[in-house]
């Protein structure tokens, strides 16, 4: 079962992200701590991590961009934000995928699946 890391402030939405990857077998987690992402990231050793960009204390890119200095796990933007120019922050902060809100779960399911399909290949060598 792969441990997806899901920075998302609005509790709602984390747990209709976790309801909805688990009939995948996906096992969703949620940051408790908007403070210190980075410890919780170290904590939970995610798979994959599922990315807000507005968030408490510090934005989604920042967190990126720390979590880019420690691992090279997959990261997928979720952000209601859809500007061309946020995109390319995200891509450049280290981010592999952008979803906009609102957002199929399929889509957002098919996009982790390559993602880790992807990953596993580099991981196993």
């Amino acid at each position: 079962m792969y441990k997806i890391l899901i920075v998302e402030d609005d509790k709602t939405l984390c747990n209709n992200i976790k309801e909805g990857i688990s009939k995948w077998s996906f096992n969703g987690v949620a940051v408790e701590d908007f403070e210190d992402i980075l410890q919780e990231f170290a904590k939970h050793n995610p798979h994959l991590v599922i990315m807000d960009i507005n968030l408490p204390y510090y934005d989604g890119f920042y967190w990126c961009r720390k979590i880019r200095e420690i691992s090279k796990v997959p990261i997928i933007f979720l952000s209601s934000r859809d500007s061309n120019m946020d995109i390319v922050m995200a891509v450049n902060m280290g981010g592999d995928d952008y979803v906009t809100k609102p957002f199929s779960m399929d889509i957002l399911l098919a996009k982790m699946q390559a993602l880790i399909r992807k990953n596993l290949l580099l991981w196993t060598r």
